[in-house]
């Protein structure tokens, strides 16, 4: 059998990837929404910068990273349906309760809470999607995913931001956490846990599966550029929309608004194209599933650092756009590529590692070095200091690149 999308009774293709695009959604909505707010946030709280970024970072990269594993050994060996709406529910209740902090740390457990639950959104998604589809469509069917991305940043920008605008930081939290609770109901309700490919074959040991995977240098190397990346995309999601703000003066409305649809446009472009373009390549030579990572990240640095710097707004939402395009260009191969080197029973697992190792550098440490190096630069530069943080941020992508090319050297022809 070579797509599991043959079996009988499953839900159809077209409506699963749906409802996976829906979590994705929710997923990154619930997340980026601190984004949106965190202006008002601060004012309220009367936090620094790097407060604001120990909440919007450092609260999910304490829980995020180490819970995924434990769900991820979960998910290789229970029902991946009925775990993910689990965590759909938490995580999309725990951002309702988002709303009610009444201070800094209220609001900073209430983030670890999100964190939880969104804590096994990638080990059942990537699990479920592997077994849905064929290798050869794979890529593909993971731009579906990440769509959701691009969408989720949009609403939470559109429908945050003008819940922010009239009512208010803790009613953008309310906006925007509830619709995951539907999504959840839906997938309890339409989506059937597929057969496992090599079902017969009991899954290896959860150390043993760590072992492996990190000794495979084309899966470290990948996971390791990601990661590095990713510092570069949370910091953007994270201070973005208070850049725009505090640079060029709009409100956070108007902020939110811009950064959102201009985000989502190009993301969504950007992952789509990049998933075709990425499962073209890799039947050419696979090793493009980690090259052509490298060449996205780097033009992205080229022409996302200088967006940061200028002074015109339209040079620099027209930057922005084009750096979210090229960023958005590299994750579906990268996915592919983790799930080609993982065996079947070790997909969730797999997934997981990757999210870890992503989150703990990217989410935990993207967002609060921005923050630190705005605070450092603030006497020198005044507002201008977070531009400056967030153009010196985007140089690690000259890192990343590097490391996609080895992760490709080492991956091999196939």
């Amino acid at each position: 059998m070579t797509s599991t999308t043959r079996q009988t009774g499953l839900t159809p293709l077209p409506l699963f990837l749906f409802l996976m695009f829906l979590t994705s959604t929710a997923n990154m909505a619930d997340r980026q929404v601190i984004g949106i707010v965190a202006e008002q946030i601060k004012l309220e709280f009367g936090l620094s910068d790097t407060m604001l970024s120990l909440i919007s970072g450092t609260a999910f990269a304490l829980v995020y990273p180490p819970l995924g594993l434990p769900l991820a050994w979960l998910a290789d060996r229970r029902n991946r349906r009925n775990l993910l709406v689990g965590c759909l529910s938490f995580w999309s209740a725990a951002t309702v309760a988002c709303g009610f902090a009444p201070g800094f740390w209220t609001l900073f457990l209430a983030r670890m809470g999100v964190a939880v639950g969104e804590a096994g959104y990638a080990p059942c998604t990537h699990s479920l999607i592997a077994d849905y589809t064929s290798a050869e469509r794979r890529a593909r069917a993971f731009s579906v995913l990440l769509l959701g991305i691009s969408a989720g940043g949009l609403f939470a920008s559109t429908v945050g931001g003008f819940a922010a605008e009239h009512y208010g930081w803790r009613a953008a939290f309310v906006a925007v956490g509830l619709p995951g609770l539907l999504t959840a109901i839906a997938i309890l309700w339409f989506v059937k846990e597929p057969l496992r490919q090599q079902a017969h074959v009991a899954p290896p040991p959860a150390l043993a599966t760590l072992k492996r995977l990190l000794s495979t240098p084309a899966f470290t190397f990948c996971i390791t550029g990601s990661a590095v990346h990713l510092m570069v995309t949370y910091a953007k999601a994270a201070w973005a929309v208070a850049f725009f703000m505090r640079v060029h003066g709009l409100s956070v409305s108007e902020a939110a608004i811009l950064v959102g649809s201009v985000g989502a446009v190009a993301g969504a472009i950007g992952t789509v194209a990049g998933g075709f373009i990425g499962d073209r390549l890799a039947v050419i030579d696979r090793r493009w599933l980690a090259w052509w990572p490298a060449i996205t990240v780097l033009l992205g640095f080229a022409v996302g650092a200088p967006a940061f710097l200028t002074g015109n707004l339209f040079f620099a939402v027209a930057g922005v756009s084009l750096s979210v395009f090229l960023n958005a260009l590299y994750q579906p191969s990268t996915y592919a590529l983790v799930q080609t080197v993982a065996q079947p029973r070790e997909r969730a697992t797999a997934a997981a590692l990757m999210i870890f190792i992503q989150n703990i550098t990217g989410l935990g440490l993207g967002p609060l070095l921005t923050g630190l190096l705005s605070d450092r630069l603030a006497p020198v530069y005044g507002v201008q200091s977070l531009g400056y943080a967030l153009a010196a941020v985007f140089a690690l992508n000259i890192v990343a690149a590097v490391l996609y090319f080895f992760s490709g050297r080492a991956f091999g022809r196939g």
